[in-house]
């Protein structure tokens, strides 16, 4: 008897794996998740997910999982904000009709009417599931990540597909011209959605706008591409260039990056500092943000899918 009860101990024991050793995907079920450093609400926040973006689930504590988005960055959310699903059901969503949001806000209402009951808010550049119901009054029929059904503007959304396939080759012009949406908007330490954005979050946001998933921090997007020389800001930056400022490396220490922009050629760039707002990179400028030190800039356009840090959602295998 007691030889059997080791057998089933042992058994017992082998199958049970370590919550950080089971994965599986999930999908955003809120506009905009924050992701912690710690699975603790006073923990920092490092990144922001947005509602339909798949992540790899990684571990479990308590209400809280360990998540990884798209582009392999890691942090906490809380299991309110993710919805769990099988290899079939992400399967179903990859083949399904989704939408994208294009407006910088908009609200899922429970019937296709203005002052209807609110299912959920979204943010530009959350995916939802297109119902197969017919459009109503001037609402599509959608379904959250939850499986939640209810009616969205139509002039809020756009087929994801399509507008993937428009953004293909998005030009330096259309890179800043979709940051430029977001002047005035503020700066959020760990932001990149409509709702506050820090400097990588800028950067990110405008590029996957236009249908390209960047590494998240500027200490990472600083090694993708084509590295550029910065010593011509006005000649050598083109629009859509990133520009990155911090300390460089000495022989005692390695180089150092804080912050990042958006070149819109001409010696001027566009930035999350404090706010979205516009510097230029001449020191004679009244406006100049050179007080700041440059230390690196790279070029985005023309890598997209060359390199692991530069991907096209249309070619990421967890979109498509």
């Amino acid at each position: 008897m007691k030889k059997v009860l080791l057998i089933i101990l042992s058994l017992i024991l082998f199958s049970v794996r370590p919550a950080e050793a089971r994965k599986s995907m999930a999908l955003v079920s809120v506009s905009v998740t924050d992701m912690k450093k710690l699975p603790d609400y006073q923990s920092e926040t490092v990144s922001q997910a947005m509602m339909g973006t798949p992540v790899e689930v990684t571990g479990k504590e308590s209400y809280w999982y360990s998540i990884v988005t798209p582009e392999g960055y890691s942090g906490w959310t809380t299991e309110q904000n993710i919805v769990l699903l099988t290899e079939e059901a992400m399967e179903q969503w990859r083949q399904a009709e989704r939408l994208i949001v294009r407006d910088y806000f908009a609200l899922v209402t429970m019937a296709p009417a203005d002052g209807a009951e609110v299912l959920s808010d979204c943010v530009m550049g959350n995916i939802l599931v297109k119902d197969n119901t017919p459009e109503k009054n001037g609402f599509t029929p959608v379904m959250l990540p939850d499986g939640r059904k209810g009616y969205v503007p139509s002039e809020s959304v756009a087929s994801l597909s399509k507008w993937m396939e428009a953004a293909a080759e998005p030009s330096g012009e259309d890179i800043v011209a979709t940051a430029r949406q977001f002047l005035g908007f503020p700066y959020l330490w760990g932001g990149l959605s409509s709702k506050g954005m820090d400097c990588s979050g800028l950067v990110k946001l405008s590029y996957f706008l236009n249908g390209i998933i960047l590494l998240r921090d500027a200490s990472q997007q600083i090694d993708t591409g084509e590295a550029l020389d910065f010593s011509d800001v006005r000649n050598n930056l083109h629009p859509g260039d990133l520009v990155f400022f911090g300390r460089s490396a000495t022989d005692t220490r390695g180089r150092s990056v804080s912050h990042v922009g958006i070149s819109m050629g001409n010696g001027m760039m566009i930035h999350s500092s404090l706010r979205v707002r516009i510097n230029s990179l001449l020191p004679e400028r009244p406006d100049s943000y050179v007080s700041k030190k440059i230390v690196g800039a790279c070029r985005i356009l023309g890598h997209q899918d060359k390199e692991p840090g530069i991907v096209t959602v249309l070619e990421h295998p967890w979109y498509f």
